[in-house]
């Protein structure tokens, strides 16, 4: 859909936005941003669109995370481009419909409550690239957390045309969550293509899984995923390192037994400063295994740098 000039009459039109998320995607930006609640976090957006002259209507299905290689600080955001462009590879050789359509960031850390000047430069820069593929770049800002709101996060939405200095900011009125088709990428070059379900009781957290799989894949690698056949259930079991080289021995496990899907985390250590971190999970719920996992790392670390300090 490669885009080569416009006319006139093309320019003179004004142009008409509006953009469809499918939920899980939605789900897994709030996730990033509970993540790093101090620093700017983002990712690639992924999906389709329809053109009718001078209206886009934009399907966004799916999210690549920012890549092991990303910096973070609390004003500005550096991405893996090199591990994005081979997931998003991965997922177009199955589902070639699919489209690079912008990215996303959060500025709900620092009170920038809309693109940034440096934004606003480089989303130009971008669209009006040769190598671009599509005519328009989308970008999808977090402003602020809402307490104990609903949506969890205010987010704005904004497209840049090539050939065209104007920035446009998509109305809420022209912006709808459903619940649609998710892309995630999978190890092995694979990709899940996921529909939500109806929920049930006891309906698994297919879409959970699958990110908490991919996210485990990509960043903690020794925790391996495995079935409990009995129950229906999947656990991560393997070492986790800690900053002075030790290791624990971890599971992070579904829990099924309310109906409504939480997680689970323990693990094991010779280290008896850590005895009373772990004590306090015995009985912490968590909404995926990839919060649990990286909550307890980051407490343990703690525990061991004071007990280390001391």
């Amino acid at each position: 859909m490669r885009y080569e000039g416009h006319s006139q009459m093309f320019r003179s039109k004004q142009p008409h936005f509006s953009v469809t998320i499918s939920r899980g995607v939605l789900d897994s930006i709030f996730d990033e941003c509970d993540l790093y609640d101090s620093h700017e976090t983002g990712g690639k957006l992924i999906g389709t669109y329809q053109k009718k002259g001078a209206r886009y209507d934009i399907q966004l299905s799916g999210v690549l995370g920012p890549g092991p290689n990303a910096t973070r600080s609390a004003t500005s955001l550096y991405q893996d481009g090199d591990y994005q462009e081979q997931v998003f590879r991965k997922i177009e050789e199955r589902h070639p419909e699919i489209e690079h359509l912008g990215s996303w960031h959060t500025h709900h850390v620092n009170g920038l409550a809309t693109l940034s000047q440096g934004d606003v430069t480089t989303y130009r820069r971008t669209v009006n690239h040769s190598k671009y593929n599509i005519e328009f770049f989308y970008a999808l800002l977090v402003v602020k957390k809402n307490s104990g709101g609903n949506p969890k996060y205010e987010i704005k939405h904004y497209f840049f045309r090539r050939d065209d200095d104007k920035v446009y900011e998509v109305p809420a009125r022209e912006v709808r969550t459903i619940d649609g088709p998710v892309f995630w990428p999978l190890p092995g070059g694979k990709t899940a293509h996921a529909t939500p379900e109806p929920p049930t009781s006891h309906t698994p957290p297919n879409i959970e899984r699958v990110k908490d799989q991919e996210f485990f894949s990509d960043f903690y690698p020794s925790l391996k995923a495995l079935l409990d056949k009995r129950g229906g259930t999947v656990y991560w079991k393997g070492p986790l390192s800690l900053i002075d080289g030790s290791r624990a021995e971890v599971l992070a496990m579904e829990n099924l037994d309310n109906g409504k899907p939480c997680y689970l985390v323990t693990a094991k250590h010779p280290e008896h400063a850590l005895a009373g971190v772990l004590s306090e999970y015995k009985e912490r719920n968590f909404r995926s295994a990839r919060h649990a996992v990286l909550q307890l790392q980051a407490d343990l670390n703690q525990a061991m740098y004071r007990q280390r300090k001391g």
